[in-house]
């Protein structure tokens, strides 16, 4: 038999088994697909060990702060949470590490090409303060509930490590301080430790007993770095409050990038694997007005892919870790 031959009667011997064999081959591919792709509920509930629990009560006894790593983070993340703690007369802090300046696309949407002028990003950063405020308003809060530090949107991880006491140079606005007016403290060097000791004075003034932070495992550099930084401010409070994250960058998260009011989110597969994940319930109303905030954020929703994944956000419940 020819080396052809043998290469016929192989194909076709394989044919013959996968043909054999072809339902279970199917199976295995779409159990494959559920469990790299995490699709939705369904493969929450089939893969996954770890359970949501009931987010507590919130009370008019509780202080609440929220650290926002971007301008827009504190609504995708905890826009029903706002809500509900202004319904329930709790005291509400929302703290923004950075000005989200570093947003390339929403500069470059307006140009034809890609000479980009530092001017631009701290334009970007003062419109962005402002649809903050607006957004913000949106869900019962004012000027007073929010706290603007000015450190460089994609410099925070940086800043833990090699710039935590020499000043780092933000790559969109060419400071190395704060160029904003109305942040936290003017001027301020984008050192490390200042962001340090700035969360550690607000949270030593305003004694919150809650904490909203980013997930120390958001794929968002900012984010992770964000969540650090609040455990280092954390160290020598007195007071010790209950700390949850939540996610906003992660792969294949959330599972589908549109707007889902009537779904239920869900950790990722690779998160969701013990007890600790809280879920927070919206009401019609509490969902329609966090849609209304995401939609002040104008900078940010120039595009189709980017206004579906703000709006990806917008379920019947928020999610969050407890980390201590």
């Amino acid at each position: 038999m020819t080396p052809f031959n043998h290469f016929k009667a192989f194909l076709k011997g394989s044919l013959k088994l996968a043909h054999r064999y072809r339902k279970f081959l199917v199976f295995v591919a779409i159990l494959y697909a559920f469990w790299f792709f995490g699709l939705g509920m369904l493969g929450g509930y089939l893969l996954n060990k770890g359970s949501l629990s009931d987010l507590p009560d919130i009370t008019s006894n509780d202080k609440i702060l929220i650290i926002s790593p971007h301008i827009d983070d504190e609504i995708i993340a905890t826009g029903g949470v706002i809500q509900e703690a202004v319904s329930k007369g709790a005291a509400v802090k929302v703290v923004y590490m950075t000005n989200g300046d570093d947003a390339v696309g929403a500069i470059i949407s307006e140009k034809r090409n890609l000479n980009l002028d530092p001017n631009e990003f701290v334009a970007l950063g003062e419109q962005r303060m402002a649809e903050g405020k607006k957004a913000t308003n949106d869900l019962g809060l004012t000027d007073d509930n929010l706290i603007y530090l000015g450190f460089p949107d994609g410099g925070l991880n940086p800043m833990l490590t090699t710039y935590y006491r020499a000043a780092y140079t933000s790559k969109a606005t060419r400071f190395n301080y704060s160029p904003y007016t109305g942040t936290y403290i003017p001027k301020q060097q984008h050192l490390g430790i200042n962001v340090v000791n700035d969360l550690k004075e607000i949270i030593k003034n305003f004694e919150p007993n809650i904490i909203f932070v980013s997930h120390l495992r958001d794929r968002h550099p900012d984010h992770s770095a964000s969540y650090q930084f609040l455990v280092k401010s954390l160290i020598g409070q007195e007071n010790n409050p209950k700390v949850y994250s939540y996610l906003v960058h992660y792969s294949l998260y959330p599972a589908q990038k549109k707007l889902l009011q009537n779904s239920f989110m869900y950790p990722p597969n690779r998160l969701f694997s013990k007890e600790g994940w809280y879920s927070f319930d919206l009401t019609n109303v509490q969902q329609d007005r966090k849609l209304k905030a995401i939609d002040e954020n104008t900078s940010q929703i120039k595009t189709i892919s980017m206004l579906n994944f703000l709006k990806s956000f917008v379920r019947r419940n928020e999610i969050f870790e407890v980390m201590n």
